[in-house]
């Protein structure tokens, strides 16, 4: 296994030793204060965690703005950009689960959750958490792993989920899905969901108060979780088989890919068709931009890019692209979009003055098995045969940062919520957990995986993650090897 080293560019957390120059210290007299707290935050999250640990050297007033916990609120921001975006770190939260989980951790967990306990009140504290969180996995040289939870099916399990308050978890096989909860600290199967035929996928909504589920007996089943239990409110039928579903970050539009993209939207408590995008090629998947106005839609050769105009859906762009796209896939902060196909190119796009224009193509000697975005939009994460790759956007061009190899040929690849780390699982071995220590990229935890590994991905708070392979989904908790005594 090799990991190269990062490269010049990739930002590091550790802020600048230079002393301020004479400019910036005349530049710590200006009155910032009196700027809205609403321009301050949009300050802040436009710069990365670097650039506000200078800001602390440079500004004593920007000094006392961060301590009061500003650097908190626009690292959450810059990780999770959509405000409408339900959060999955709360006070009940905290206290029934993360207070414990920071206390049993490290010393840096300690002093974070006595800090915390502090701040129940604060206005920010979701933000605080979710930070405190993220700094205490990155600071850890090495991570473990432990089963805290197992999911059983039938069949192969092809999918795995968190709810965006990580409380539920969502497992699809061939003809059904499981619904899983969190309770006192234990993951309970609580809901069985049948369909006739085999099941495409599953997906929550960004509130976590509805699923949908689409098959191949051509339905898609719209679930809602009314006083703690799921029912199933809504089928919609298509006249051919159900690819693909995803709701708008509203939640008051969804997307169902049949052999039209069916677009529908909540009326009271009903959903009525909005739209009918027909194509002359068959649909793979589709996808809403973070702000709910663009809908873009993978078809072979010709993506299509539609838009939201005064409550009326109409197509935008048809970009190029050869091959069978599979995946279309906007980046969290709305500003690129990435196409991949069986051609072995993935392609990333920039919007410039509503008009969809390529920015990046990534070439690739094999098939690409998954790409993300970082929550942040900064890099992609891209994985294909032997390695993962990581790159970067800077001074406008993507360039490849970080390069991981593997013996074997990687299956599947995520990033954490906060895009500090990311689980990538070779076929037929252990999966692993990267991220940074020191200034570098390294290896900090093994997870006892086997055979094919379909899907992995961290729980919202970062905490948890959950990983599939043959006919059985496993959720890991993330700990501290320091402190941990059963390894």
């Amino acid at each position: 296994m090799h990991v190269e080293p990062p490269k010049k560019g990739f930002h590091s957390s550790r802020p600048n030793d230079t002393k301020p120059s004479e400019e910036q210290a005349n530049f710590a007299n200006k009155n910032i204060t009196t700027l809205p707290d609403e321009l301050l935050v949009k300050i802040f999250s436009n710069l990365d965690t670097r650039d506000l640990l200078n800001c602390q050297l440079v500004n004593r007033r920007w000094q006392e703005l961060i301590d009061d916990h500003m650097l908190a609120l626009a690292y959450y921001r810059r990780c999770h950009p959509a405000e409408e975006r339900i959060s999955p770190l709360t006070v009940e939260r905290y206290h029934s689960f993360i207070q414990g989980w920071l206390r049993g951790f490290s010393n840096l967990g300690r002093e974070s959750a006595a800090q915390l306990d502090k701040l129940l009140q604060h206005k920010h504290f979701t933000e605080r958490l979710f930070f405190s969180i993220a700094k205490v996995l990155a600071k850890a040289e090495a991570l473990t792993c432990q089963n805290v939870g197992s999911i059983t099916h039938s069949y192969r399990v092809n999918e795995a989920r968190f709810s965006p308050d990580g409380n539920y978890l969502v497992t699809v096989s061939n003809y059904c899905v499981k619904i899983s909860e969190l309770v006192a600290g234990k993951w309970q199967e609580t809901v069985t969901i049948q369909h006739l035929h085999r099941v495409r996928n599953a997906r929550f909504s960004p509130d976590g108060k509805r699923l949908v589920t689409i098959s191949h007996d051509n339905t898609a089943k719209i679930w809602e979780l009314e006083g703690g239990q799921w029912r199933e409110k809504t089928t919609l039928q298509h006249s051919d088989p159900v690819m693909d579903a995803c709701f708008s970050p509203d939640g008051r539009h969804l997307v169902t890919i049949s052999n039209a993209a069916n677009i529908w939207e909540l009326e009271g408590s009903q959903w009525q068709t909005k739209a009918v995008i027909r194509h002359s090629s068959p649909l793979e998947s589709a996808c809403f931009s973070p702000d709910g106005n663009y809908l873009a839609i993978a078809a072979p050769g010709t993506p299509i890019i539609w838009k939201l105009v005064d409550g009326e859906w109409g197509q935008s762009a048809a970009i190029e692209h050869s091959g069978w796209v599979s995946k279309v896939i906007f980046s969290p902060d709305g500003d690129h979009l990435l196409t991949f196909s069986t051609s072995q190119i993935a392609k990333i796009w920039g919007a410039v003055d509503d008009q969809w224009q390529q920015k990046a193509t990534i070439r690739h000697y094999g098939s690409l098995s998954t790409a993300s975005f970082s929550p942040d939009g900064s890099y992609l994460l891209t994985a294909i045969n032997d390695r993962a790759a990581i790159w970067g956007l800077f001074n406008g061009h993507w360039q490849e940062k970080i390069n991981i190899l593997h013996s074997k040929t990687v299956t599947c690849a995520s990033f954490s919520p906060d895009g500090k780390h990311l689980v990538l699982s070779p076929y037929n071995d252990n999966s692993m957990i990267w991220g940074p220590f020191n200034g570098q990229w390294k290896l900090k935890a093994p997870i006892e995986t086997s055979g094919l590994v379909k899907n992995t991905s961290f729980s919202p708070d970062g905490t948890h993650l959950v990983t599939t392979s043959d006919f059985i989904a496993k959720i890991w908790l993330l700990k501290s090897k320091e402190n941990d005594d059963s390894c």
